[in-house]
């Protein structure tokens, strides 16, 4: 709660996932989408002087303008692990006024190190999809309407959907074949 605190973001109590989003897993594979199927993409240079500024600046303008969330209402989706014996799950966020996703969030749970991000959100329809993540000498930030549309995801989901990645779950969780399957028959 502090490291999200931290980054400007506070949990949403009393929301409850949609039947049909996007799995995780399949979200891993959204930096391979080419902008012909939609990404959006702003990358900056990791020397660039004003890193952090010019990174937040961009992921704010790419989630309003893609419709992650939006000036009045600022929930979305957040890609959490609660603990490491647990597989991420989407958890329900509200932007608070004071934020800094790159800087002081991508130095706690979103990210590495500060200015290098690794993180997924999605709108709360599941229809906006945005991601960072850190390259070799970039930083990405990435905004995918409707994912469910992204042939590069499509086909991640059916390789997941037929139990490639079934393996060590927790007993008390859905296999993940059984979520993929969900979204791409939802799709």
């Amino acid at each position: 709660m502090e490291a999200l605190a931290a980054a400007g973001l506070r949990i949403v109590d009393g929301w409850t996932e949609p039947e049909g989003l996007i799995p995780l897993i399949v979200t891993g594979q959204a930096a391979s989408v080419p902008s012909e199927d939609g990404r959006v993409e702003a990358m900056l240079d990791v020397l660039e002087p004003q890193l952090r500024e010019k990174a937040n600046a961009d992921w704010y303008r790419l989630s309003v303008e893609g419709g992650l969330f939006s000036e009045t209402d600022r929930r979305f989706l957040l890609a959490l692990q609660p603990d490491e014996n647990r597989l991420p799950q989407w958890v329900c966020v509200e932007l608070q006024s004071e934020w800094d996703l790159m800087g002081k969030g991508a130095g706690g749970l979103l990210g590495s190190a500060p200015c290098r991000p690794e993180f997924r959100m999605l709108s709360l329809d599941g229809n906006v999809l945005c991601f960072a993540t850190t390259w070799e000498h970039d930083i990405s930030t990435s905004v995918l309407k409707a994912p469910h549309r992204s042939q590069v995801l499509r086909r991640w989901a059916e390789a997941v959907a037929e139990g490639l990645m079934d393996y060590g779950e927790e007993p008390d969780e859905p296999p993940l074949s059984a979520a993929a399957r969900r979204w791409l028959d939802h799709h």
